[in-house]
C-alpha cells in the first residue's frame, strides 16, 4: 500500500472509476482515444506554431511561378521561409533568397522589363491611390524568379511588420497620401 502523500485538510481523491461512474469514466477514456487518433491524422504543421497565416486572401496575378492565373490562396509567414498556397500549388520563398519586396499600386517598369519567363501576363500598368500588388523577386540556384499577388491594403497590413522583421529589411510600400496644403 502506498503512503498518503495529500496535504493536511485536503481531502485524498481517488482517480479510479467506481461502479456508478462506470459509463461516464469509460465514454471519457473513449473521447479521449478518438481525439487522439484524430489528431495523429491531421497534417504536421495543423498546430505548428511556426506558421502564421491571418486569414487573407492573395490572388496570383503574375510571375514565373507554375500558378493557376487568378488563384486566390494564402500566404504563410514561417520561421525560414514565406509559403503561397493555392490550390495544389505550393511556393515556398526562402527569406535569404529574397531580393526585392514591394507593396504597391502597381508593378515597377524595373520589374517589368525583367528578362524571365512569364508565366501569366502581367496586370496592366493602371496607377490607382491604393496600393494593390505585392511583388516578391527572389533568386533560386542563381535564377531570377517573380511572384506578384494581389491583396487589398486591409489584408496586407497586418503582414508588412512581420515580413520586415523575419527578412531583415522593409517591403517598400508606395504612399498615396496627399502632404500639400
Amino acid at each position: 500500500m502506498r503512503p498518503d502523500t495529500s496535504a493536511p485538510g485536503i481531502p485524498k481523491r481517488n482517480w479510479t472509476c467506481d461502479r456508478f461512474s462506470l459509463r461516464v469514466c469509460s465514454a471519457a477514456s473513449a473521447l479521449a482515444i478518438v481525439l487522439l487518433v484524430l489528431a495523429g491524422l491531421l497534417p504536421q504543421d495543423t498546430f505548428a506554431a511556426d506558421k502564421r497565416d491571418h486569414g487573407s486572401q492573395f490572388r496570383y496575378m503574375a510571375g514565373t511561378e507554375n500558378v493557376r492565373y487568378n488563384c486566390v490562396g494564402t500566404l504563410q509567414i514561417g520561421d525560414d521561409a514565406l509559403t503561397y498556397k493555392c490550390g495544389p500549388s505550393k511556393i515556398e520563398i526562402p527569406y535569404r533568397e529574397i531580393e526585392t519586396m514591394q507593396y504597391r499600386a502597381d508593378v515597377t517598369p524595373r520589374v517589368r522589363k525583367m528578362k524571365v519567363r512569364w508565366t501569366a501576363p502581367l496586370p496592366q500598368d493602371v496607377r490607382g491611390n491604393k496600393n494593390l500588388y505585392f511583388t516578391l523577386v527572389y533568386r533560386t540556384s542563381g535564377v531570377p524568379h517573380v511572384l506578384i499577388l494581389e491583396v487589398t491594403e486591409d489584408d496586407m497590413r497586418p503582414y508588412l511588420a512581420e515580413i520586415d522583421l523575419r527578412v531583415g529589411r522593409r517591403v517598400e510600400v508606395e504612399s498615396h497620401e496627399n502632404y500639400s496644403p
